[in-house]
């Protein structure tokens, strides 16, 4: 009776080995890409894409209207940021953080707006989560947008640049 017992011991026991084995093998090894989010005219989210590190671009003068390039954030570290004008006659310009891989790894959010004059007024929160928003008073006209992110390893990458029109009724 007793070599019964051990008997049933140890085909229980390699059977649980078995599978373990068996899960670890079928696990897929590398993630599958992430997909990039639609843009519409209200709300434009941008979704890094997986390449090299970020590189310092040559800046504009302060207070610039024209946009520049965005840095690109490694995969890991991709996060989803919109960026859009509050409603119809409405200034006031609202960035959400909307999270993703990287959610983690952001330890602040900067937004700086310039307006036409030449103003710049720039905000920020220090580890957004997932809703967070940062409002900014902008003008009637075309104020340039742009999303900062410092990265808790100590990277900063600039994930949106552009101009954020005002709404009218049409």
């Amino acid at each position: 009776m007793l070599v019964m017992k051990l008997r049933f011991l140890f085909i229980a026991f390699v059977l649980i080995a078995v599978a373990l084995v068996a899960a670890g093998c079928t696990s897929p090894s590398t993630p599958a890409p992430a997909a990039t989010p639609a843009q519409t005219p209200a709300v434009i989210e941008t979704t890094a894409a997986p390449t090299a590190v970020a590189t310092a671009a040559p800046t504009k003068a302060a207070g610039s209207l024209e946009p520049s390039p965005t840095d690109v954030v490694p995969e890991g570290q991709a996060v989803s940021v919109s960026v859009e004008k509050a409603g119809t006659y409405s200034t006031t310009i609202m960035t959400s953080f909307n999270g993703g891989k990287g959610l983690m790894s952001v330890s602040r959010m900067d937004v700086r707006v310039t307006k036409p004059d030449g103003t710049v007024e720039t905000k920020g929160v220090d580890k957004p989560v997932m809703g967070t928003i940062v409002e900014i008073e902008g003008t009637k006209g075309n104020d340039r947008t742009e999303v900062i992110l410092t990265m808790r390893s100590g990277s900063v990458y600039k994930v949106y640049d552009q101009l954020v029109a005002y709404k009218t009724r049409s």
